[in-house]
């Protein structure tokens, strides 16, 4: 929602998750193989062996080697278990009848779009490892009835948020090299909205408890980016301290704190919260320089949010690195939001509504 780029920076963001999940099946497998399957366009199959890791780099399945190989060296998994995962689409858990609880709707969350996909493939990984483990141990837990299991690996993700935010950081940014902050990984383990300070690893997390309903409009520009040269661009004008950059860095780290303090009321103004993203908005376009005349990848970025804005919206920024990728539009209500998503569909994107998501990391269903 606010501060993109300052939790690399090392300062504070407020991210948001969304209702926009990845899912994965995971099961125990004899021996010491990892295998991982999923679905196209994307690499269909990669393997792990957990005695000697060797991670593809040009795979769309490298961030599971790297989770994996973070999950090593902290010994939180063995060599001599391995695990199967399997990515899934939403369309084929929506029509599983044995998934109960998913009474909303709910979508894959879009790839390489500036939405943390990569963050929360991490997260779930780490997740779906360590719960494997859980299970194929010979612990008086894993020896429950299904439905005290099934609570007892709820308390387990619970209790282990942080943990598992911190195990997808590290597989993304330490092990595959990867220029990302620590924001996406909390947002997608904790879900809801969050207070984060990146001034140290781990960041330091605090919920934000909202009981107002934002509705929100998520824009796909439908245009590709190059977010690790944006990543590195950036990085390198704030290691020369390059001061058009760092007067953006100041005035986005006062739009977050002024956000914070306006979400923490007890009925936070739509109004005052749509002003603020615009600033921010501001300071990404005119100091960044990461809105659609980015030099390092142009996009219609500026034309999703000027007609967002157009139709009404509260208030509309880019979300993510920049250069492509999505905006999110605030409004005030349904009919505005629909409006909103014919505004942006018509001027070449592609409307996503969306909602905060309350929880992030979820079991939906266990089998034994």
């Amino acid at each position: 929602m606010f501060g993109e780029h300052m939790d690399w920076c090392g300062y504070y963001v407020i991210p948001a998750a969304i209702e926009m999940r990845i899912f994965v099946e995971a099961s125990p497998l004899v021996g010491s193989t990892v295998q991982v399957r999923s679905f196209k366009p994307f690499h269909t199959h990669a393997s792990f062996n957990l005695n000697d890791m060797a991670i593809d780099s040009t795979s769309d399945l490298r961030y599971v080697g790297g989770v994996l190989k973070a999950m090593l060296l902290e010994s939180s998994i063995p060599t001599d278990r391995a695990l199967s995962l399997r990515f899934v689409e939403a369309k084929d858990i929506r029509e599983d009848p044995k998934i109960v609880e998913m009474n909303e709707y709910f979508d894959d969350l879009p790839v390489k779009k500036g939405l943390s996909s990569s963050a929360a493939l991490c997260v779930t990984v780490a997740t779906a490892a360590s719960l494997v483990n859980r299970l194929s141990s010979p612990t008086p837990s894993s020896y429950l009835p299904s439905n005290l299991l099934a609570r007892s690996l709820v308390d387990v993700i619970e209790s282990n948020l942080t943990r598992f935010a911190n195990l997808g950081y590290v597989g993304e940014r330490k092990i595959l090299g990867v220029n990302c902050g620590q924001m996406d990984q909390y947002a997608s383990s904790y879900g809801g909205i969050l207070f984060i300070d990146c001034k140290s690893e781990p960041a330091s997390v605090n919920r934000i408890n909202v009981e107002t309903s934002i509705p929100l409009v998520i824009g796909d520009t439908q245009q590709p980016k190059d977010t690790q040269r944006i990543l590195a661009w950036l990085g390198e004008r704030f290691k020369k301290r390059e001061r058009k950059f760092m007067d953006g860095v100041k005035g986005i780290t006062e739009v977050v704190l002024q956000a914070r303090k306006e979400l923490q009321r007890h009925e936070p103004s739509l109004e005052r919260i749509g002003e603020l993203m615009n600033l921010n908005q501001l300071y990404l376009s005119k100091n960044l320089n990461v809105s659609g005349d980015c030099p390092i990848s142009p996009s219609r970025l500026d034309k999703l949010i000027s007609a967002s804005l157009e139709e009404g919206a509260l208030g509309a920024k880019i979300s993510g690195s920049g250069g492509g990728g999505c905006m999110v539009a605030l409004c005030d209500n349904e009919e505005k939001r629909r409006a909103v998503s014919k505004a942006i569909d018509r001027v070449g994107g592609r409307a996503y509504p969306t909602r905060i998501a309350k929880k992030g990391l979820r079991l939906e269903l266990l089998e034994t």
